[in-house]
């Protein structure tokens, strides 16, 4: 109660300091939501890429496409030793996008993701789907079916049954794939011959080339999963592929993938983290100012408690934890703030399968228990002094 009383005293500046310490926490809500939600997508991500070795046409980069992959190609890298299955692969974009479309989404844009369904290859740390409704596509999927992610069928409002037209043509949904937060969620899964035909459909050159014969449907493919053998090294079977087929294909190995992954996941989140923890060091000297400017207003008072038997470590305790709850209650407020921001976000973007925002409840337990520990930090030294004032120094200011 002694500690209330006194934060009670000074009703302006203590809710000054407690306002710095909601912005700062604020602040750090939601950009850590923010964090976690494309941690979350960039996990996703590398399971994915790290469970293959990704082949691509010469010259093209992950999730891009500047040619095609021969299926004569894919064959004979099926052959080299350490191979297990290569999978081919027709990807392109559900509809065309401008730029100001690719700006308004935070995850992947809608995408077509044409397998083999005769194939049996399957990624090393990805083979199955959790689904929300219906079944996955399999062997005996016909060509006009397909399965949707959870962000798709959201913006469409797709069930199992439902017709989804796609770049002019009807597809049946089968199946809609449970949230993954990642990449799925915003796929359409189909046979990889419709997928073929609405690539060239969509490329001109591609088209004229097929329509005169010099391109063969079986060769559209924009990219290719290998698999290795148990017992392998997957960084010498990429080698090998590279070694063989560098001059026409371009060879992504899982190791470097994952080791490219991690460098661009801590430089996004030192930005996002970063910008946050400005705004906390704000809060947290406002604290340090506030005790600093209470410990000098009650000099008095600390010699008297002194005199009458208080001790040192007592008046550091209670000087410290009047700084704690300052940043307790600053931290509640803020991080209540913030995850309703982010739910207010998160609920108008859902009809979109556009959340920007991950709320976990260890991380939201975990920000009002750091919001408390900065106050005991900022506190912890203006206590120090308040401790060691002597007796009669703080009785000369009666």
């Amino acid at each position: 109660m002694e500690i209330f009383r006194n934060m009670w005293r000074r009703k302006f500046r203590t809710f000054l300091t407690i306002f710095g310490i909601v912005i700062g926490i604020f602040a750090f809500t939601v950009m850590g939501s923010m964090a976690l939600k494309l941690n979350k997508m960039i996990s996703g991500g590398k399971q994915y890429i790290t469970g293959q070795i990704s082949v691509m046409p010469k010259g093209a980069s992950y999730g891009t496409s500047t040619g095609t992959l021969p299926i004569d190609t894919l064959n004979k890298i099926s052959k080299i030793e350490g191979v297990d299955k290569v999978g081919a692969l027709a990807s392109l974009l559900v509809e065309d996008q401008n730029l100001d479309d690719a700006s308004m989404s935070m995850g992947n844009p809608p995408t077509i993701y044409g397998a083999d369904n005769k194939s049996d290859f399957k990624n090393r740390n990805w083979e199955t789907m959790d689904m929300r409704e219906g079944k996955m596509l399999n062997r005996d999927s016909k060509d006009d079916e397909i399965v949707v992610g959870i962000n798709i069928a959201t913006d469409k409002k797709l069930h199992v049954g439902d017709t989804y037209k796609i770049r002019g043509r009807d597809f049946k949904v089968v199946g809609v794939v449970n949230k993954t937060m990642t990449g799925p969620d915003d796929y359409v899964f189909m046979a990889i011959t419709p997928s073929r035909e609405l690539l060239i459909e969509s490329n001109p050159f591609m088209k004229s080339l097929y329509e005169s014969g010099r391109l063969k449907l079986d060769d559209v493919n924009s990219m290719a999963g290998v698999s290795w053998k148990d017992g392998y090294d997957s960084e010498k079977v990429s080698d090998e592929i590279k070694d063989k087929f560098g001059n026409d294909v371009s060879v992504m190995s899982p190791v470097k993938m994952g080791e490219m992954i991690d460098k661009a996941s801590a430089m996004m989140n030192a930005i996002i983290l970063g910008s946050a923890m400005l705004a906390l060091i704000v809060g947290l000297f406002s604290i340090v100012n506030t005790m600093v400017m209470s410990i000098s207003e009650r000099t008095k008072e600390i010699g008297i408690k002194k005199a009458i038997g208080a001790s040192g470590r007592s008046i550091a305790f209670e000087y410290t934890m009047e700084a704690g709850i300052i940043g307790l209650v600053g931290g509640a407020i803020g991080m209540g703030l913030g995850a309703l921001a982010a739910t207010i976000i998160n609920n108008k973007m859902a009809s979109k399968g556009a959340e920007i925002f991950l709320l976990q409840n260890n991380f939201l337990v975990g920000v009002i228990i750091f919001s408390f520990v900065v106050g005991i930090i900022a506190g912890f030294f203006p206590a120090l002094r308040a401790s060691k004032l002597k007796v009669v120094d703080a009785i000369r200011e009666l």
